[in-house]
């Protein structure tokens, strides 16, 4: 226990105005560490939080997908550069918006091939998230990733792939849906088989039953 109290000196205000319901801290360097647990898992219960609550990743996950991506291409299943529509054929032809009006949108056909390299790097041209993501279950959609990826390749995309960088949850669950193509298993199956698992990540999961 390194005995100092830097995160709750940070972030206790927060807390007490109300700006921050609860968090987590933990600083760790060569062996020592520094815990903090502040504020409520459930504030109208009052409930504190605690090194047992469960968490939503959000935008961590992209890590977690990269990381299979990644097995893929150390295993010479997937390369980098290989077209996203080797995979996902619906990806072939791609029309990018040039010119946006209040009435109308014209669109030209893409001159780059989209890699998987654009969609895992945020240069792919999607948007950050589908206009109609309310719509569709919201961030999680509720929704197969191979339709996700499907209804991705039917939007036109902002720029030329590999041109600009706009950061996306589309590009990343395009990643993931190729994922499940190449391994044949479920995105959220293959990452339990060769990550979560072998790290003894006993507690992660995609989708948590409590």
């Amino acid at each position: 226990d390194s005995g100092t109290t830097f995160a709750k000196d940070a972030l206790q205000k927060y807390i007490d105005s109300g700006e921050l319901p609860g968090a987590i801290s933990v600083f760790y360097k060569d062996g020592v560490q520094e815990t903090a647990c502040l504020g409520y898992a459930d504030v109208a219960a009052k409930r504190p939080i605690t090194l047992d609550d469960h968490f939503m990743q959000c935008s961590q996950t992209k890590g977690f997908c990269g990381v299979t991506v990644a097995i893929l291409v150390e295993e010479g299943k997937i390369s980098l550069d290989d077209p996203v529509s080797k995979y996902l054929p619906e990806f072939a032809t791609l029309w990018v918006a040039a010119e946006n009006g209040q009435d109308a949108r014209r669109l030209v056909k893409a001159k780059n091939v989209l890699t998987v390299r654009n969609v895992m790097n945020h240069t792919g041209g999607f948007e950050f998230e589908f206009p109609n993501a309310q719509s569709m279950g919201g961030w999680s959609r509720r929704m197969p990733l191979r339709s996700v990826a499907a209804a991705a390749a039917a939007y036109p995309i902002l720029f030329e792939p590999g041109t600009q960088v706009k950061y996306s949850n589309v590009g990343i669950d395009i990643g993931a849906a190729i994922v499940e193509v190449v391994s044949g298993q479920r995105w959220e199956d293959f990452l339990k088989a060769r990550v979560l698992g072998p790290l003894g990540m006993d507690d992660t999961g995609f989708w948590p039953t409590d």
